[in-house]
């Protein structure tokens, strides 16, 4: 019996969406050339910024430091990109990479063909797409490190990247085909990411001097990443047959729940696809919890929902990673010779962002099940406020390590009084944007060359930061100016004071989300 190909069930099912499908041959076309121009001026963009970056460091006069806490500037960009190819592994572990729809894994899979045909085009997907922006990373790391690089090294930068990235993406395919496996690789990829900005501290501690990218280096590592490239390419080829349909079904299903967080432009559904969805259920061990037994009736059910977003955020060790990474990024911007004000404010800003979003993970559970916060005999505006509790400790704790590393730097105390006083806005900033509401697209949309979107989109995006920027004011003139004087800390002091109470009182909730926390 002759076993038919995959790529003839493939091409009867494209041919019969065909039929029934009501886009033309222009609107593929019209998609194609949209896709290829934003890549063409994305990757245009990020290059010439790139350029000029590596330019103005080699017109700086940057001393030469041998010893001591320093990092070379050349490093971040390295640090940069590594985190970018890193990046890319970590979520083709979580989409795959070789993954089918939910009506692929139904039709398809039990059919009696020639696997191999059939899921070829979904192994090399991934792969290929991969290859375009770990190619713009490598340039772009080139391009600082030695701005006047000539085409046939940038092409090497280009081909070693590329290859490096898909690379990657071809490894953690072949993890699929044992379940176990493949969560040592996809929880491996996620803790090399979180490890970069350590891995800057040690090269801060080491402080080597930054590395000069050669043509030969350049063209050897092109070469040897193009030849793993091909090799880890033909083993996967060979295997696809023995890849379990479980797994195939498994990373199509959350692609498909990324694919309608974005499309809903909700950012909590896309975290929670790319976190919870991603890897296997698991139950943590019960704790007896007996110090609630202490504390008198009339506090019990503020006591149990503080104790419960406590033990949830020890319970994530992704979050407690997340932690101590967004930590290390202001850290690496105030060890280089020369510490660049703007660079520190924005790594400063993305790091404790980062870690408010850590330590708010139970606001953004409770927003997706408002049930678990009806059942509590209190008030939704207490709940709120209990909600800020823990995130502003967690805060805390993590404000007074980094912005110790700014009183070495600048000298004085008072920058950690200041940390201290900025934990609350950043954690109620956070808290605002879990409990912001869904996009409405019940009404009519309006058209825009990027897309259609709902009325008010920038309000639903603005809950959050809009509280952060305004309450930060004194941090960025601090950091501005190199110094905090008293009458920063008291107008910090004010500024908190007022984000807290303004996220504290809850505004009235849509007709949906009414709705929605009724049904659930």
């Amino acid at each position: 019996m002759t076993v038919p190909g995959g790529r003839s069930l493939r091409r009867w099912t494209r041919r019969r969406t065909l039929l029934r499908s009501e886009a033309g041959i222009s609107d593929l076309l019209t998609d194609l050339y949209m896709a290829i121009l934003t890549v063409a001026m994305s990757t245009a963009i990020v290059l010439s910024l790139t350029a000029r970056v590596g330019t103005s460091l080699v017109a700086s006069s940057v001393p030469v430091v041998t010893g001591g806490f320093v990092l070379a500037p050349g490093w971040l960009a390295v640090l940069a990109g590594l985190a970018a190819l890193l990046l890319l592994v970590a979520l083709s572990a979580r989409l795959g990479p070789v993954a089918v729809s939910s009506a692929e894994g139904r039709w398809w899979l039990p059919l009696v063909v020639d696997r191999r045909s059939l899921l070829r085009p979904a192994a090399a997907r991934w792969p290929a797409v991969a290859a375009v922006p770990g190619a713009a990373t490598a340039v772009a790391v080139a391009l600082v490190l030695v701005p006047g690089l000539g085409w046939g090294v940038l092409v090497g930068a280009a081909v070693a990247g590329g290859a490096t990235a898909s690379a990657g993406v071809l490894a953690v395919g072949l993890s699929q085909l044992s379940a176990g496996a493949h969560r040592l690789v996809r929880l491996g990829a996620d803790l090399a990411l979180a490890a970069v900005p350590l891995l800057g501290l040690v090269l801060a501690v080491l402080s080597p001097p930054a590395p000069t990218p050669g043509g030969g280096a350049l063209l050897l590592a092109a070469a040897v990443a193009t030849v793993l490239a091909a090799a880890l390419g033909v083993a996967l080829d060979r295997r696809l047959a023995r890849l379990p349909d479980a797994a195939l079904r498994g990373s199509g299903a959350v692609a498909g729940e990324m694919l309608g967080a974005t499309l809903s432009l909700d950012t909590r559904a896309l975290g929670r696809a790319l976190s919870d969805s991603a890897g296997p259920p698991s139950r943590e061990g019960s704790a007896s919890m007996r110090w609630l037994a202490r504390v008198p009736r009339r506090w019990a059910a503020p006591a149990a929902l503080v104790t419960g977003d406590a033990m949830l955020v020890l319970r994530s060790p992704r979050h407690l990673v997340q932690l101590v990474a967004a930590a290390a990024l202001p850290a690496l911007a105030l060890a280089v010779p020369q510490p660049v004000p703007v660079v520190t404010l924005v790594l400063l800003v993305a790091g404790a962002y980062a870690a408010a979003l850590a330590a708010t993970e139970p606001s953004r559970r409770a927003h997706a099940a408002p049930a678990l916060d009806a059942l509590l005999p209190l008030g939704q505006r207490q709940v709120r406020r209990l909600r800020l509790v823990v995130p502003i400790a967690v805060h805390a704790v993590w404000s007074l390590g980094v912005f110790s590393l700014l009183t070495w730097r600048y000298g004085g105390p008072d920058w950690l009084a200041l940390g201290l006083l900025t934990s609350p806005v950043w954690a109620a900033g956070a808290v605002r944007a879990a409990y912001r509401p869904l996009p409405d697209f019940s009404g009519p949309l309006i058209h825009t060359p990027m897309g259609a979107f709902p009325p008010g989109m920038t309000t639903v995006f603005r809950e959050g930061p809009d509280v952060v920027a305004l309450g930060t004011i004194p941090v960025l003139v601090a950091l501005l100016t190199g110094a905090v004087t008293p009458a920063l800390l008291g107008a910090q002091a004010v500024l908190a004071a007022v984000v807290v109470a303004v996220v504290a009182r809850p505004g009235r909730q849509p007709a949906s989300s009414r709705a929605s926390a009724r049904s659930s």
